[in-house]
């Protein structure tokens, strides 16, 4: 059973940590993981909130925009899972450049 102050706004205290001299704070303690990224929020009181997100290159964002294509990327990952696949050759032919 948590006591009261022990809770703030839903979150529970995992510890106390205090800026360095460039402003970074320890999360260890907390359960951040070596080379995770997190969204920071703070709200108009100061609280920060880092929220756990994953970057993808630009040129992805298409499927993120269009829930058809994602279907269709779905959709060709469970085919390809499950052996439906035709192998339509060599195309090293069409490379501008050869390796």
């Amino acid at each position: 059973m948590a006591v009261l102050g022990d809770v703030i706004g839903g979150f529970d205290v995992v510890g106390e940590s205090e800026a360095d001299a460039r402003g970074r704070v320890a999360l260890g303690r907390a359960g951040a993981r070596p080379g995770r990224r997190y969204q920071v929020r703070m709200d108009p009181d100061g609280v920060i909130v880092l929220v756990p997100v994953v970057s993808i290159p630009e040129r992805e964002m298409v499927v993120w925009d269009h829930p058809e294509i994602a279907e269709q990327v779905r959709a060709g990952v469970a085919d390809a899972e499950a052996g439906r696949v035709v192998d339509l050759g060599d195309f090293t032919q069409y490379l501008d450049h050869q390796e």
